[in-house]
């Protein structure tokens, strides 16, 4: 899938913060990955996996987030792919989702 360039030109740089904080994947869901962003009003979200807990998560999870949205200039929604509980928002999101980064 082509994104928009609002979204393409950060992808580097948000790989980098997700190797920062030790994440272990990050997928765009949401509006971007079904075509439908609009520069203008459109949020950006972020299908994350943090792996293991850690006394450290909660830090991991606050810092990525405010990264993430001070890098991309626009509110960033940041869903654990553990947060999920309803197992249809699951299926959308697993069927929906654009990888962007996975640990090595």
């Amino acid at each position: 899938m082509d994104l928009p360039p609002e979204i393409s030109a950060h992808i580097p740089a948000l790989c980098s913060l997700a190797q920062r904080y030790g994440l272990h994947s990050v997928s765009i869901v949401g509006s971007v990955a079904a075509g439908e962003f609009d520069p203008a009003r459109s949020d950006l979200d972020l299908l994350v996996d943090f792996g293991e807990y850690t006394d450290n998560l909660g830090m991991r999870a606050v810092h990525f987030y405010l990264d993430a949205q001070q890098l991309f200039g626009r509110r960033v929604d940041v869903i654990s792919v553990n947060g999920i509980r309803n197992p249809r928002w699951r299926a959308i999101h697993e069927a929906t989702q654009v990888p962007i980064y996975v640990a090595a």
